[in-house]
């Protein structure tokens, strides 16, 4: 193909692209317009004007911006434009996160394929490597630190040099990402620009990057966490934290390649000394005056009294660890790697695993004697357990069969089953002498709440899972919170409080140790598997009572739209504790005091919101290398200046900024302060925004904290996860691209409204870009038939025209509730597509009946249709404003529309048209195509010329009994009637004797009502219409007519009682 062919080719786009082109030709220019304008650049304070600030966790700058960052900027995009257009100053900041682990380790990892593949690299041809997959723990109060990313496989094995590449990276620009800053300096501005294309309200002014690469926020940081340290929040020690041996330091959620919201699981680690055992190693180590023990891992402690066996795997390959005190441990290879990072272990790791001083089988195990703290018997046995995984606890476990399900059936089928004990290789005397032991009395379960549990849930086998699980979470709740003990030295204690001191007295006594594990598997962002280590840190010690209830108090007061957002937050407040907020390797800030560690991740992100209000005097670029509109220097930032700005602290006298500056630095702060909504996705929930709370209740006074939060679902993409690794993937420019700006925030409106994942269908996309230029082709010739003198100038006065002002207006006040509300969604379906549909109505009507539309209500359909969609489309919406409808203005500094309340008389009216054209054109129907009767031909007659409608004007007695019934019995569960069960609805219908008397007919009639209260609400009950019938329907016959294409129609009402003829039904007969 020839240049200059390929030229034409590509200037000469399919045809199919056309509308989509016009559309993204207008958001271009309306781009441009408003950056020229600086439109969304927050003026000048006006303390007497409402206003709104709203924000958006800022986005990790490791590469650039998907749909489902997208998805969650929309809600406070959409929240800012409404709130302008209703008056308010708005301010939507947006800044850029680069704090961690993943940039340095992703520019490390680039640096090593390029070192040992070449430049560009030459990768292997080798099979990819297999997902890790975390696993769900149950374990009571684990799962509010666990995000729905946790629950999901991760592909592993792609070449980091593949991923830039995937993010349009030319190859001759890589190679400048193994310097981390160099991925500050090109995701973060790129993030800005893709932004701008989809037209986000944002004072670009008060944007930012963190870390120490941008002075001003590196000093608020400082500042923050000298006044935390100096109010005693941050404390210095060693602490259980998951870590990456391969980076040789914590590694926080955000360092995680898998396993975010995975956090520290602690055991009582048991130890069961070994007496006899038919290992050679073990037997070995034992004439050398070595003590073995074999450790299990449990949470409940209390219950060791109750111990008659030891679980085993017989196929996992154990490793003998000697430990600090020259004891030899037998766990996994997993749990030594934990171990050695407790500093439990004589030797250090070798190649970051525990070394172990030998193997042994599973299987010469079997059968091995042991010496168990607290149960009564002297020995216990070993015996085999299938279900034991290697990749969680130490793979031993004891046996406490009274009090455990799982024991209790897997010993009652090695005693109950002769053939299973001889194929699993288990004597007799290992099992069979051993009785359960009872330790503890549960009301309503007795002392074998294990065996009552099994038996009353009719459980047959150690594999009935499901069954399992019940009994078990039943028993472990019961036991706990109402279970007494019967034995040892706390019997007559409840469970919950000998819990602690048994745990205490089994350390003490080297019967135990802690131990702890992730609680689920996790890979850092440099590859390796992480453990937990007891690591020296500074922590932040959320948790505290004094300061966990205070935050709880203000969390009250909170907007959450969502119920389950607050409780999650509070369940989260009630079970946080203290937070690791140091690190020794990545990106951020310097702790001031201790400069040997980096403030991690999610502890420089907790109160930067206060940094928006101000940092546009600081910075006049993203990394602060240019002064902002204050002429501050860095250096000018002190602590005492930030003390004024943050902390309610007098101007410092040695300051060298003018007193004017800070002082309108303090009023800004004071104006937009707290933020009043903060945009998230459900997953931070239990992490940041937890963060968030804490910190400002302990930085500011209650008139400071958050005043909303707004949690959103994961996006999925046509009903599928979105993932690069299969193809179902946007980024925010592909969308974009695809749909248009408008197009693709219309498809992201209309994806969900709740905390549930929400679904960004590609065909609403789509259709949203063909709506709306069916829209704007509509607006145009309108406008052209109003400038043509071919519409109605005169008020509008038709029944069609009271009809559709009457539905705008209904309109109006349902799509602002939504905002409101930030029901994106309703908003949408409300203020565009509902409206859409009152409009066609309106034009067929009028085309039907042959009558001019009013030019007046047209162009105020315009005008309120472009507002109400404004915070969703507003380019589309600008454009009309401007372009089509001649204002000069922008719709960010107009007002949202005001309307009266509209006419419900008409709305009756127009509703029970629509309902009764409907039932006259079936009625048409069937008498041109009549049901034939059995053994007949069909027939088909000719069309109708002339009809007559029917009307009833007499309600039965029964009937208006059935209605006066339901008004009675319905109840309204969130703004929905609701009616019990038909069973029950039929029992309280028969308690009226008029009602029962006419049971048959009656339910049928009760049920017709309920359904219709599902379609129109309470007033289907009202079975009195709220105007003349007879007269309406005349009114209207010229449009009954012609929309059923009659001749003649005429009306007739009917005195007498008719139980197949009543008011509100009339019926269309008569036909010739």
């Amino acid at each position: 193909m020839s240049a200059e062919t390929h030229t034409q080719q590509k200037q000469e786009k399919p045809k199919s692209f056309a509308k989509r082109d016009e559309l993204a030709a207008i958001e271009t220019e309306l781009n441009k317009q408003w950056n020229d304008a600086h439109l969304y650049e927050t003026g000048p304070i006006d303390p007497n004007q409402k206003k709104y600030m709203v924000t958006f966790p800022f986005p990790y700058m490791n590469g650039r911006l998907h749909l489902g960052h997208t998805f969650t900027v929309t809600k406070a995009e959409f929240a800012a434009r409404y709130h302008k257009l209703k008056g308010e100053a708005v301010m939507f900041p947006f800044g850029f996160h680069c704090t961690g682990m993943p940039i340095k380790a992703c520019a490390d990892k680039l640096k090593t394929e390029i070192e040992k593949y070449g430049c560009p690299p030459v990768f292997p041809v080798e099979q990819e490597s297999k997902p890790v997959e975390t696993q769900k723990v149950n374990v009571e109060t684990l799962d509010v630190h666990r995000s729905a990313k946790a629950k999901t496989k991760q592909k592993g094995g792609k070449h980091q040099w593949d991923i830039l590449k995937s993010n349009g990276i030319p190859e001759s620009e890589i190679p400048k990402f193994v310097d981390p800053l160099h991925w500050l300096q090109y995701f973060p501005p790129l993030g800005v620009e893709d932004l701008k294309l989809m037209g986000v309200a944002v004072d670009w002014r008060r944007s930012f990057i963190t870390t120490d690469h941008n002075p001003y926020f590196d000093s608020f940081i400082r500042w923050q966490f000298l006044k935390l340290k100096e109010m005693g929040k941050i404390q210095f020690g060693k602490r259980y934290t998951i870590y990456s041996p391969l980076d040789g330091q914590p590694c926080a959620d955000h360092d995680r390649a898998s396993g975010e919201g995975v956090i520290p699981q602690e055991y009582v680690a048991i130890k069961m000394k070994v007496i006899e055992s038919k290992s050679e190693l073990i037997n070995k180590l034992m004439k050398e005056g070595k003590s073995i023990f074999l450790i299990a891992g449990t949470l409940r402690p209390e219950t060791m009294y109750g111990q008659t066996n030891c679980w085993i795997h017989p196929d996992i390959n154990y490793k003998l660890f000697e430990m600090k005190n020259g004891e030899i441990a037998v766990c996994t290879q997993r749990c030594g790697n934990n171990l050695v990072y407790q500093e439990l272990l004589k030797e250090t790791p070798v190649d970051y695993k525990a070394v172990s001083i030998g193997n042994v089988k599973g299987s010469e195990l079997l059968g091995t004697a042991l010496k168990a703290p607290l149960t009564s018997y002297d020995k216990i046995y070993t015996l085999p357990m299938t279900t034991i995984l290697e990749d969680k606890g130490t793979g031993i476990v004891t046996s406490v069969p009274s009090d455990s399900p799982d024991d209790y059936m897997n010993v009652y089928t090695l005693k109950n089953k002769p053939e299973y004990r001889k194929k699993m290789g288990v004597a007799d005397e290992w099992v069979m002498p051993f009785e359960l032991i009872e330790i503890c009395e549960i009301p309503e379960m007795g002392r074998r709440a294990a065996e009552t549990a099994c038996h009353e849930l009719k459980i047959k086998s150690p594999n009935d899972r499901k069954l399992l699980d019940q009994a078990k979470e039943k028993v472990y709740t019961q036991g706990f919170y109402n279970g007494v003990l019967t034995v040892g030295k706390y019997n007559g204690q409840k469970i919950k409080d000998a819990k602690v001191p048994i745990k205490a007295e089994m350390i003490e006594n080297g019967e135990a140790f802690v131990y702890s594990e992730p609680t689920s598997t996790v890979i850092s962002r440099s590859g390796d598997e992480c453990v937990v280590s007891l690591c020296d840190q500074w922590y932040i010690t959320y948790g505290e009572e004094e300061w966990k209830n205070e935050t709880l108090k203000r969390v009250e007061k909170m907007e959450t739209y969502h119920n389950s957002t607050r409780e999650t937050l509070k369940h989260g407040l009630n079970w946080m504790n203290q937070w690791a907020c140091s690190r020794n390797f990545g990106l951020g800030t310097l702790i001031p005091w201790d400069k040997r560690y980096l403030i991690e991740s999610l502890s420089d992100s907790t109160i930067y919101m206060a940094y928006y209000t101000i940092a546009h005097y600081l910075q006049g670029n993203l990394n602060g290398s240019e002064q902002g509109i204050g002429h501050i220097t860095p250096e000018q930032m002190t602590p005492e200046v930030w003390d004024y700005l943050f902390a309610e602290k007098e101007i410092p006298e040695n300051t060298t900024i003018p007193k004017e500056t800070l002082t309108k630095m303090k009023q800004e702060f004071e104006y937009w302060y707290p933020f009043d909504v903060r945009v998230t996705g459900k997953d931070l929930l239990t992490n940041h925004c937890l963060f968030c709370l804490y910190t400002h209740t302990a930085m500011f006074g209650e008139d400071k904290f958050p005043k909303g939060m707004r949690a959103n679902g994961h996006l999925l993409i046509n009903n599928e996860k979105m993932a690069k690794s299969t193809g179902n993937f946007l980024s925010l420019t592909d969308g974009i691209e695809l749909y248009t700006s408008d197009g693709m925030r219309i498809g992201l409106a209309d994806a969900g409204d709740g905390v549930e994942d929400a679904n960004f269908a590609k065909e609403t996309a789509d259709n949203g870009l063909l709506r709306l230029h069916t829209l704007l082709q509509w607006i145009k010739e309108t406008l052209q038939l109003i400038k043509d003198n071919k519409c109605c100038n005169d008020e509008p006065n038709t029944f069609a025209d009271k009809t559709f002002e009457a539905q705008i207006n209904v309109s109006v006040h349902a799509t602002d509730a939504a905002y409101l509300k930030m029901l994106f969604r309703e908003a949408l379906h409300k203020g565009f597509y509902e409206l859409t549909l009152a409009r066609d109505s309106y034009i067929a009507y009028c085309e039907t009946v042959g009558i001019p539309m009013n030019a007046h209500l047209l162009k105020k359909y315009i005008e309120i249709q472009i507002k109400l969609l404004y915070p969703i489309a507003p380019h589309f919406c600008d454009y009309v404003w401007r372009d089509l409808l001649g204002n000069k203005t922008f719709l960010w500094n107009e007002r949202f529309p005001e309307v009266p309340e509209a006419n419900v008389q008409i709305l009756n009216e127009a509703e029970y048209l629509a309902k009764i054209v409907y039932k006259f054109r079936s009625s048409v129907e069937s008498y041109c195509h009549p049901k034939p009767k059995k053994g007949q031909k069909a027939i088909v007659n000719e069309p109708p010329k002339e009809a007559e409608i029917m009307v009833g004007t007499i309600t039965p007695d029964w009937q208006l009994e059935c209605a006066k019934v339901l008004k009675e019995i319905v109840t309204i569960v969130g703004d929905v009637p609701t009616f019990p069960p038909q069973k029950e609805l039929a029992s309280r219908l028969c308690l009226n004797a008029l009602i029962k008397k006419n049971s048959k007919k009656a339910m049928s009639f009760a049920m017709m009502l309920v359904e219709n209260v599902k379609k129109s609400g309470l007033k289907a009950l009202d079975l009195a219409l709220q105007f003349n019938e007879v007269s309406f329907l005349e009114s209207q016959i010229t449009y009954i007519k012609n929309v059923l294409k009659l001749e003649k129609v005429i009306v007739t009402s009917i005195k007498t009682p008719d139980e197949k003829l009543i008011p509100g039904e009339p019926v269309m007969t008569n036909f010739k």
